[in-house]
């Protein structure tokens, strides 16, 4: 799963240097620079297309490095543990890879259902897909669905969450407007009954979710990663969750729809 991850960023990355080298000579063939401010828009091109260029070595590298390894499936649920380590993959829609700390893939949180009309749209809005009302899924490594969330709302995002049945959970409510520095958040049962407030850092994405009886529901550094796992998660996007142990089962569910929610929106 990792290696395959590897090799899609791979490929996207060529494809898209290529494409923009391309239009860089085009430019600089069909309009000569002939000022300090058209060199800069060439060389700005040609440093992107590097910049792409470099992403795709690099993940070539680590697929080639990975391609052998086998990768197990877990046996735990993505219910049952302390942690999460969240890989955003590419892919015209985006989604994320969640894994245990040992490698093993936990599952996965990707769209179920697309409206045709979102594929375009997609294009002009890529780094905010969570604009869009579309229906995410929560799957285990067999492919079984854990639980899904879709968002509606431009001021306010409120994000409903379903279980394996599509019986409502509750909602994740976000105040976009607001938003400014830190988002901000509330998680409300089906009753709309307040469970947790949500501050997340805007800039870092740091957060440390309490509640009101003071329990730690979660927490997430921006840039820590354990160095011990680091071996097999090799690229420097690394994200590690923590959560808690102590809440219910339905309550985590509603944690980890919120969590896909925010990484879904983060821009790497």
């Amino acid at each position: 799963m990792i290696a395959e991850m590897y090799k899609r960023r791979m490929k996207v990355a060529f494809v898209l240097s290529a494409i923009v080298m391309m239009m860089g000579i085009a430019v600089f063939i069909i309009d000569r620079p002939d000022s300090e401010k058209d060199w800069f828009n060439i060389i700005s091109i040609g440093i992107m297309g590097l910049f792409l260029f470099s992403f795709g070595v690099v993940s070539r590298r680590n697929f080639i490095k990975l391609k052998e390894v086998q990768f197990h499936e877990s046996t735990a649920s993505i219910l049952e543990l302390d942690h999460l380590i969240i890989k955003k993959d590419v892919g015209f829609f985006p989604r994320l890879l969640l894994f245990e700390k040992s490698g093993h893939f936990l599952g996965t949180i990707m769209p179920i259902r697309v409206p045709f009309i979102f594929y375009p749209l997609i294009l002009l809005i890529r780094d905010s897909v969570t604009m869009l009302p579309i229906t995410y899924g929560v799957f285990s490594n067999k492919g079984n669905v854990i639980m899904t969330f879709k968002k509606k709302g431009m001021k306010r995002s409120i994000v409903t969450v379903k279980n394996e049945h599509g019986e409502k959970l509750g909602e994740y409510i976000q105040e976009n407007l607001k938003s400014f520095i830190n988002i901000k958040g509330e998680l409300r049962d089906a009753d709309g009954h307040l469970i947790l407030s949500i501050k997340v850092k805007g800039f870092s994405g740091d957060f440390t979710l309490i509640d009101a009886e003071g329990r730690q529901w979660a927490r997430y550094l921006n840039g820590y990663f354990p160095f011990e796992y680091t071996k097999i998660f090799k690229d420097m996007y690394n994200d590690i969750v923590y959560l808690s142990d102590n809440i219910s089962t339905h309550h985590k569910m509603l944690l980890i729809a919120m969590i896909g929610f925010l990484f879904l929106g983060r821009n790497e």
